[in-house]
């Protein structure tokens, strides 16, 4: 697990509630401290989907973040600046092979619980900090090591 200040926050920003960069990635769960407190769980809800579009969606455990950026965004734009806010992003399941192979990780996909990326801002700063989780205990680190290089690359001048 690393953590990594970003410096330009603005751009950052853009980029995550309004640009394409973390498409590729699932809204796991968030808060946003404004005048009141939200909370985000991102367990996709079936009964809220017709049945056409649940055969589309039922493939994800939780809901892509560019299907809800715009809803966040819609309640963070205006003249004041959130007290706080924090989203823990899933990368995408489909995602999950590329990236062992980019790195030559010879674990299953299946043993792997989640690889994430846990936006927080208070004000003060926005940092980012990487995360895995396991669904079995193991002492090789490589996998975590890969994930930290890849988040490090990805938010390189963001």
């Amino acid at each position: 697990m690393i953590s990594i200040e970003i410096e330009q926050v603005k751009t950052f920003m853009a980029g995550l509630l309004t640009g394409a960069m973390c498409d590729d990635f699932m809204l796991y769960e968030g808060k946003l401290s404004m005048e009141i407190t939200y909370e985000f769980d991102g367990k996709m809800q079936k009964d809220f989907y017709d049945t056409d579009e649940w055969e589309i969606l039922k493939e994800y455990p939780y809901i892509p973040w560019k299907m809800e950026k715009q809803k966040i965004f819609a309640l963070i734009k205006g003249k004041k600046t959130p007290l706080s806010f924090q989203f823990v992003l899933m990368l995408d399941p489909k995602r999950m092979a590329g990236f062992l192979s980019k790195y030559n990780i010879p674990e299953r996909s299946e043993n792997i619980g989640g690889l994430f990326l846990n936006i927080y801002f208070d004000r003060e700063s926005l940092k980012c900090t990487t995360g895995v989780s396991r669904k079995t205990f193991v002492l090789d680190k490589t996998l975590e090591l890969a994930w930290d290089e890849e988040m490090k690359m990805f938010l390189k001048g963001k």
